[in-house]
């Protein structure tokens, strides 16, 4: 009805889903950090996954990605943290602490 490409559904600490039009879904936990402000998370998570996805990357791969991104603003104060050259993952390390 709307011509959507994505659906996007964030979960806040829990999870997040997104979903394509042509079906294809990704979900992932969200990794436990510790929070400092959640300002500009949900920008950053949103910017991130229309970067990586226009770039040519998975779904899964972008999902990734703005996970990571958001995770990781909100581990620094204010909506304009400084970025490091690599954003730590914290996914793969909340999947090596199982």
């Amino acid at each position: 009805r709307y011509g959507l490409d994505y659906v996007i559904l964030t979960g806040g600490s829990t999870f997040s889903t997104i979903t394509t039009s042509t079906g294809e879904s990704s979900t992932i936990p969200t990794p436990h950090v510790e929070v400092l402000d959640t300002v500009g998370a949900g920008d950053s998570f949103s910017g991130t996954f229309a970067a990586h996805i226009l770039k040519g990357e998975s779904l899964q791969e972008a999902h990734r990605a703005a996970v990571n991104t958001a995770a990781f603003v909100c581990t620094q104060e204010g909506a304009w943290p400084k970025y490091p050259k690599q954003i730590p993952d914290y996914l793969s390390m909340a999947e090596n602490n199982k």
